[in-house]
């Protein structure tokens, strides 16, 4: 017996199929008894472990696989091979490198039980929140740099393409780096985790798809390799909004618009965390008045950015997890105004996200920096977002409590915006609510005053003051002031400027009144 047969012949005492692979995961050699009784193990020669087993089925062995060096074993990983019309046969394979014939590696096959039938195959697509989930965790795993295309197939969503758009999910799904992350994020439009060195043409792919199902489309495709020096948290909340991003605008038929707002969010997170920590931008101050008398009652404390649309830079922020170490910025300069000589009558409003009252961190250092000065409280409120994501309302409840008892007033913000209007006025101990903007504009329509009345009685039952904003015109104002509201801000009084003001002029030439003259916030 030579020697190579005695080798073959220990190997074959642990293991029913010997197979070779080289550094592609191309099978180079098959020996021993293959999945199916009678089958032939040299039919997988030449074929992919992807083509064998399935991308999705291949994904535990090829990581395995990734992390090999010369001279190292792995296993046991557990795979089910595919060996008949929906039958899998399930295997243990362990393998080894020798150094000598690195990059190859060998593997050996033992069978576990005979065949059985396959498992019911998922073939529900991912939604958007799970992509991002199992993104999450195979990037974790991944050997390479990864990438995300951003699909776009016009026609998915007409009666009749139904079967066109499963065909798509599975090419997808096929296509994706594990044969699980794809999504579908709306009728017609998906993403999909790739492997950065995968040269399939994923409009080809799609194309031929549809024509499967007699449906001609013309896809459009944007993809973006993963930056891996970017941390995995950032980068998928930079996913996130990128794909929100994308949702709402779709893909021109020109252009890799994925690839760019994908650049561009990480681009602009990392000039954010630089303006953020160098204190590089403006805070203006709107004031909000007395509706009755238009005296000054306190001004809202707004963030510029230099002529950079404020309201994206505030959503990406949040959506990136930056924001709380703007809202202490915020905060720094706002308790430097209100130490500036001669603004001892000034009260200021300050927006703080839900992502800041997740914990205790921004509370304390609220109180930390006011802790030598009661004025400093005296003089500040806390707006918090009616849209912001309190998950425990409870816990932020105790949060806010613990600054009301220090004497700083709380505000819900955009109240009337969203469904937890009510249960956040029950909940969270506020001094103010603040109208949704869209409550304002409407107040002519008749249910919206009807709303707006009942509100009003219920605040003052509460002892809670009721602001109302984006107020632009006098018949608005006197609206409002006739429903019980107290208190108002808009353009119609003044825009935010770059210092508070100290009084707001009245129309028709009447008298001007002066910050102060509405004592305290009561």
């Amino acid at each position: 017996m030579s020697q190579a047969s005695r080798f073959l012949s220990f190997a074959f005492v642990s293991s029913d199929l010997l197979v070779e692979v080289d550094g592609e995961h191309r099978i180079t050699f098959a020996a021993g008894a293959a999945a199916a009784p009678g089958a032939s193990p040299h039919a997988h020669v030449d074929k992919s472990l992807d083509e064998v087993l399935g991308r999705a089925g291949s994904w535990p062995l090829r990581q395995a696989l990734s992390g090999l060096t010369p001279g190292k074993r792995i296993g046991p990983v557990e795979v089910l091979v595919p060996c008949g019309v929906n039958k899998v046969r399930k295997a243990i394979v362990r393998g080894f490198q020798t150094p000598d014939l690195a990059p190859a590696v060998s593997l050996g096959f033992c069978w576990e039980g005979p065949a059985m039938d396959a498992p019911a195959n998922d073939a529900s697509i991912l939604n958007a929140d799970s992509f991002l989930s199992s993104t999450r965790e195979v990037l974790s795993k991944l050997d390479g740099p990864g990438s995300v295309a951003f699909v776009e197939v016009a026609g998915l969503a007409q009666p009749g393409a139904e079967a066109a758009r499963q065909s798509v999910e599975a090419v997808l799904r096929d296509a994706s780096v594990d044969g699980k992350t794809a999504a579908r994020l709306t009728d017609d439009r998906f993403a999909v985790l790739r492997s950065a060195d995968d040269q399939n043409s994923l409009v080809e792919l799609v194309t031929a798809a549809c024509a499967a199902e007699n449906l001609a489309v013309a896809p459009v495709v944007s993809e973006e390799t993963l930056d891996p020096k970017i941390e995995a948290p950032q980068m998928l909340r930079a996913l996130r909004f990128t794909l929100s991003t994308c949702i709402e605008k779709g893909l021109e038929s020109t252009g890799n618009v994925f690839s760019e707002e994908l650049a561009r969010t990480v681009q602009e997170a990392g000039r954010f965390a630089n303006i953020v920590r160098e204190r590089a931008f403006d805070v203006h101050y709107q004031p909000i008045v007395d509706l009755k008398t238009r005296a000054i009652h306190h001004h809202e404390v707004l963030a510029r950015f230099g002529g950079g649309d404020t309201g994206r830079i505030i959503q990406m922020a949040e959506e990136l997890g930056m924001i709380r170490a703007f809202d202490l910025a915020v905060l720094e300069k706002s308790l430097r105004t209100l130490r500036q000589p001669g603004s001892g009558l000034v009260k200021l409003a300050i927006n703080v996200s839900g992502d800041s009252l997740v914990d205790d961190d921004y509370v304390e250092t609220l109180l930390k920096r006011t802790s030598l000065n009661a004025d400093d409280r005296r003089r500040l409120m806390v707006e918090v977002t009616e849209t912001a994501a309190l998950e425990d309302i409870d816990a932020v409840g105790a949060r806010l409590q613990r600054l009301r008892q220090a004497g700083i007033k709380l505000c819900i913000d955009d109240f009337g915006s969203g469904a937890a209007s009510y249960e956040y006025l029950r909940r969270l101990p506020v001094d103010v609510v603040k109208l949704d903007g869209r409550l304002t504009r409407s107040v002519d329509d008749e249910r919206t005053r009807t709303m707006i009345a009942h509100l009003v009685e219920l605040c003052r039952t509460l002892s809670v003051k009721i602001v109302a904003e984006q107020i632009e015109t006098q018949p608005i104002a006197d609206a409002l002031d006739g429903l019980g509201v107290d208190l108002g801000q808009g353009w119609l009084y003044a825009k935010p400027t770059p210092e508070p003001m100290t009084m707001i002029p009245v129309t028709g030439g009447g008298p001007s009144r002066r910050t102060g003259t509405v004592e305290g916030w009561g």
